[in-house]
């Protein structure tokens, strides 16, 4: 008589549940992905949350792997009177990409096309809207309004990208350094000095949460080759074609985006008007939000 043992099967240990980084007024919006021309699926969230809404919608473009934490104060302030749609663009985490040729051939013309095509599907040329946008935001929308593939009544531009200055060394690493490295030993290394030495967690706990969805959210078989695009990248051509009205928005004390640069784009675009609001958090609150409302009226009385 054979005798047989049972083999004690291995407990499958648990995935480790990813922390839901989305902020209260995050999650109340309606989220749609739109399909491209190209088979890509990209995703919108749509706050159209106010009793009455103002005529005017807000089409808010963030900038290069920018995370919802940037702007949800803005979003915030203006979703009790505006109709907010939040555009995510190719390289962010949420869009579906069905090949990884396709996560290497991003672009900036084809984030432009995007851009058409979800405002042709949401027939918003149709109505009254305006586009809200800052830093690569400002590249896409640049390419975008240049071209005429869109038609908003209005555009507010927060520290628009048209050069970009990335560094040698970043552009080999980038190369040279593979994904997997970046991120099992940079990133966790980047997060805990992150959150226990460059931000005061106890004190600024939002913008820790910031940084550390930056880096759970961030998909480098998008960011990376598009960040190897942008070494010497200019789109300085562009801005005299755009006739639309559009608001600059300067922050003259923030080291990343140029005013020199943002003033520059205002001599070059026909109907633009500029204006500094000093720091980047003011250009990400109430500043720039009463701004945007001062721009609505000048539209509408025609004094813009």
């Amino acid at each position: 008589m054979c005798c047989f043992t049972k083999k004690k099967k291995k407990k499958k240990k648990k995935k480790k549940k990813r922390k839901d980084y989305r902020t209260e007024i995050e999650k109340q919006a309606e989220v749609t992905y739109y399909t491209m021309s190209d088979g890509a699926k990209v995703r919108v969230l749509d706050f159209d949350l106010a009793e009455k809404p103002n005529d005017y919608t807000i089409f808010l473009i963030p900038g290069f792997v920018t995370v919802f934490q940037s702007w949800h104060r803005v979003v915030k302030l203006l979703a009790p009177e505006f109709r907010v749609l939040y555009f995510e663009s190719r390289e962010k985490v949420s869009s579906k990409l069905p090949s990884r040729r396709m996560k290497r051939q991003i672009t900036f013309d084809r984030m432009a096309l995007d851009l058409k095509e979800v405002i042709e599907q949401m027939k918003l040329d149709e109505k009254k809207y305006i586009t809200l946008c800052s830093s690569t935001g400002g590249t896409v929308l640049i390419k975008a309004l240049s071209n005429k593939w869109i038609h908003p009544d209005g555009a507010v531009m927060v520290g628009p990208m048209v050069e970009f200055h990335v560094s040698l060394f970043l552009n080999v690493a980038s190369i040279v350094l593979p994904n997997i490295l970046l991120q099992t030993v940079l990133f966790p290394v980047a997060k805990f000095y992150l959150k226990n030495v460059y931000v005061d967690a106890e004190k600024e706990p939002e913008q820790v949460e910031k940084y550390m969805r930056a880096f759970e959210e961030a998909d480098l078989h998008k960011t990376k080759p598009l960040m190897r695009k942008m070494r010497h990248y200019s789109i300085w051509d562009l801005p005299k074609k755009v006739e639309t009205k559009t608001l600059l928005v300067g922050a003259s004390v923030d080291e990343m985006h140029s005013t020199e640069d943002c003033k520059k784009v205002h001599q070059l675009m026909p109907h633009s008007k500029y204006i500094d609001l000093g720091s980047n958090k003011a250009t990400h609150s109430e500043p720039v939000v009463e701004a945007l409302k001062d721009f609505l009226c000048d539209l509408d009385n025609g004094s813009f």
